[in-house]
């Protein structure tokens, strides 16, 4: 598989509520393939391939986690708050981008733990994201002339790939995004009357989702997402649930919805049958867009696919390859065959 494409989403900006870059790529990928595109109000970029019904929608969000400019000092150390769920653990000494008149970059910085005084509890303890600061290496007037209040800023992290596995930010959700236009282009036929969501400002409260779900109005909706893969030393077998290597997650329940089970068994039971790995994953974790669909309107039949990755919502995550070309095999083979599920 060719993850150039995804190279170019996971190094484009889109932190939640300035998705711009993010939105131009994936607009103009379905542009090639869909029969109309547009831009919804909020900002989400809808691309419809007309057929039969039912009506489903295919979603994934477009933005990121990051970080907004809430203020600068007199020396020109800018602090932010986060946009998303960022834990303060990743963030301490990492190179960020400021997008304000210009990009300017910069490194996350705090009081030396060498010069912090007082209790072992004190010196252990984890600062806070709005206790930190930004240092670009500039001047005072520099700074000012630059960058605002409201600007935003991201993690300044660049994709590579190995034979295995690729590595880079964003994954959650550009390796949704990935999946959804290269499923599309895989798919040979398409047996429903199909729309693929490209949607904004998932990280703050599935907002784009929630437009969508009343502007499409669909009967079936199936949220493409990044999701956490804890198979990793320290962690008991119980609570390792999205696993890499063994195949997309679907998700039976996470912490805001229970899946249409009926969708999610014939999603499986297609998966067996064309002899695409997949992993069933009930957990309390997590949320995605498809719960914003489940409940809109009078209700819509809902589930999530979700790419396991490691150190999801932190400057660099780290996905398999064959697990992203599964889900990208499922995906096409949703778009062939959905219009059977009754």
């Amino acid at each position: 598989m060719d993850f150039s494409l995804l190279e170019k989403l996971s190094n484009a900006f889109g932190v939640a509520g300035k998705e711009d870059q993010v939105r131009e790529i994936v607009r103009e990928e379905l542009e090639i393939i869909c029969d109309e595109v547009w831009v919804d109000n909020l900002g989400s970029v809808i691309g419809h391939k007309k057929g039969a019904s039912p009506r489903v929608v295919i979603d994934a969000h477009i933005d990121e986690v990051g970080f907004m400019v809430s203020h600068i000092d007199n020396e020109g150390f800018v602090r932010v708050l986060p946009v998303g769920g960022v834990d303060p653990r990743v963030f301490y000494s990492q190179r960020v981008k400021i997008f304000g008149k210009k990009v300017i970059r910069g490194v996350v910085g705090s009081i030396p733990p060498h010069l912090t005084r007082g209790k072992k509890a004190d010196l252990d303890r984890v600062p806070e994201i709005e206790d930190c600061f930004i240092d670009t290496g500039l001047i005072p007037e520099e700074v000012f002339k630059n960058i605002s209040i409201g600007d935003y800023a991201g993690f300044d992290s660049v994709f590579f790939e190995n034979e295995e596995s690729v590595f880079g930010k964003a994954f959650d959700d550009r390796l949704g995004v990935f999946t959804m236009i290269e499923g599309l282009r895989e798919a040979k036929s398409c047996s429903a009357d199909l729309y693929f969501v490209g949607a904004v400002q998932e990280e703050m409260g599935v907002r784009g989702a929630t437009a969508s779900a009343f502007g499409v109005a669909p009967d079936i909706a199936i949220a493409l997402e990044g999701t956490i893969a804890n198979d990793c030393p320290g962690v008991p077998e119980p609570k390792r649930l999205a696993k890499q290597g063994k195949g997309p997650e679907l998700r039976l329940m996470d912490r805001t919805m229970l899946s249409d089970r009926r969708l999610v068994n014939y999603i499986s039971s297609l998966a067996e049958r064309r002899r695409i790995p997949h992993q069933l994953v009930v957990k309390r974790a997590g949320s995605t867009d498809a719960r914003a669909y489940q409940v809109a309107r009078a209700g819509i039949r809902a589930a999530a696919i979700s790419c396991p990755v490691r150190y999801i919502h932190s400057p660099m995550g780290i996905a398999r390859k064959r697990d992203i070309e599964a889900m990208t095999s499922l995906v096409a083979a949703i778009i062939e065959e959905i219009g059977n599920f009754v």
